[in-house]
């Protein structure tokens, strides 16, 4: 299931993200801003327990929480944008982080860094501003299975996605993707279009520039 958020505020914050003109430091606060729009949305439809609470005025009025507890796992390391944003909104929830390369020989993703809690009935929900290809976050959902973690408790929070990410990730019949837009296509190269660029390095402010990447395994391109 995806939903996309389509509203004048989330609108104007994505055309901020769009732009190439956009300095590092507003791209930085409109990723944060639109991030907690769409975890707001992702929750819209949780379970709540009903609990009675004390008010400056009242003793005994109905109020509630949400049902379950919560794991935020940012894919490494495009997603960690995206934190501050999520525990802004559920500050009591456990972080997770899955780290994700892809092998250059065999073109399949590897996971370079892995540490997330198994807490059992806990909703999972990752982290990560762009879905292209979708083979990372893929592999992802993949990896939170493999470790017992049901598909109806994992859920996904992009800002935007291509088209042929959504189809590959259509296999996980109850996956919940909550979005700001489902762009028009990938180019040759990969890359979503219309897009906005390389979010990992317009929000680090490394786009641009040399730098050195290290993962432990067989060299690749990250995220």
């Amino acid at each position: 299931m995806i939903r996309v958020v389509d509203n004048p505020v989330s609108k104007s914050l994505l055309s901020s993200l769009r732009d190439r003109k956009t300095p590092v430091r507003d791209f930085r606060e409109s990723l944060l801003k639109l991030s907690r729009i769409l975890i707001y949305e992702f929750f819209k439809d949780t379970e709540v327990v009903e609990t009675v609470i004390d008010t400056p005025i009242e003793e005994g009025v109905k109020g509630f929480r949400l049902k379950g507890n919560v794991v935020f796992v940012p894919i490494l390391r495009a997603g960690l944008s995206m934190v501050q944003p999520a525990l802004e909104v559920l500050p009591d929830a456990a972080l997770g982080f899955i780290g994700t390369v892809r092998n250059e020989e065999t073109l399949e993703p590897v996971n370079y860094y892995l540490k997330f809690p198994l807490i059992d009935g806990a909703r999972y929900v990752l982290l990560d501003p762009m879905v292209a290809t979708g083979g990372t976050s893929e592999h992802a959902v993949e990896t939170l299975i493999g470790s017992g973690i049901a598909e109806e408790r994992i859920g996904l929070v992009c800002t935007i996605c291509a088209p042929e990410g959504v189809e590959r990730l259509s296999r996980f019949k109850r996956l919940k993707i909550v979005t700001a837009s489902i762009d028009e296509k990938l180019n040759s190269n990969g890359y979503i279009v219309p897009g906005l660029g390389d979010a990992g390095d317009r929000f680090c402010g490394t786009e641009g520039k040399e730098v050195i990447e290290s993962y432990g395994v067989q060299s690749g391109k990250g995220n």
